[in-house]
């Protein structure tokens, strides 16, 4: 079952609407459930919904796996460049800024942290009071810059955002931030955290797509000795979209929230 309602973002002065998944039995039960905060939740549920036709498919999983998990979805900002403002931790150069909006002078990026710290201390606190969670088991997940912010999240917060999937994550805009992030942190064998990345993630732009395999390995290479529960693929073949991100829901979400605890060595065929 659905419950939905509007939220306010004080800090940014906006509000968003909040689509929250409920087990079925959820108001037949006495129990606390984890709780799954999705980036670009507009894509989560329905394919009528999504931006390209084709949801994540959280619904049929939890259905078809019998999971029992509160899932919050945070559809994007789609006003002009917004959602990149709100899924950028800090502001973008302007070379590349200008690639992404072709527009001279325009800088997007920097209100990631303000994003993440409403989701931390406003939206969160407001869930756990609402419903029956389970307080210390919450995760985050998203895809492109849906994934930075979760990243963001998890590694800039590992005692809030203990569980993370960053799918296809743009990394190559802030490569030296995330770095100071994760020296800057401790992180325990509570915190899991996935990460994947496929062949063609900009398409015949190859010059892109060798950033994106890059910076993921960079990324990769710094977690492999700070973070124990560390899973990272690969794909050949693989493009940048919900399509593609629909196959890995049951990948992460196993790992996240199962009994899958190897590390995975696959980022290793980077090139």
């Amino acid at each position: 079952m659905f419950v939905s309602f509007c939220f306010p973002m004080k800090t940014l002065q906006r509000e968003r609407e909040i689509i929250v998944y409920l087990p079925d039995d959820y108001y037949q039960q006495n129990k606390d459930y984890p709780v799954l905060y999705i980036q670009d939740g507009q894509n989560a549920f329905f394919d009528y919904s999504s931006y390209c036709g084709i949801s994540w498919g959280f619904l049929e999983y939890v259905k078809q796996t019998g999971m029992e998990i509160i899932l919050v979805a945070i559809p994007c900002n789609e006003t002009g460049f917004k959602r990149m403002d709100e899924y950028g931790p800090w502001k973008i150069n302007e070379a590349l800024s200008y690639q992404e909006t072709g527009q001279k002078g325009m800088i997007i990026g920097g209100e990631g942290k303000a994003y993440i710290d409403w989701l931390k201390d406003e939206l969160k606190p407001y869930i756990d009071q609402r419903f029956r969670t389970q307080k210390e088991n919450t995760g985050i997940v998203g895809s492109s810059m849906g994934a930075v912010i979760s990243a963001y999240g998890a590694l800039r917060y590992p005692d809030v955002f203990k569980k993370c999937a960053a799918l296809s994550t743009a990394f190559w805009f802030y490569v030296d931030e995330f770095l100071d992030v994760i020296r800057h942190q401790q992180y325990s064998q509570d915190n899991r955290f996935y990460l994947d990345l496929g062949e063609f993630e900009s398409g015949d732009d190859q010059k892109i797509n060798q950033w994106y395999i890059e910076s993921n390995q960079i990324i990769y290479e710094q977690l492999q000795s700070r973070i124990e529960h560390l899973e990272a693929h690969y794909f050949e073949g693989a493009g940048h979209n919900e399509s593609e991100w629909r196959q890995r829901v049951p990948l992460f979400m196993a790992f996240l929230y199962g009994r899958n605890d190897h590390v995975s060595n696959d980022f290793i065929r980077f090139r």
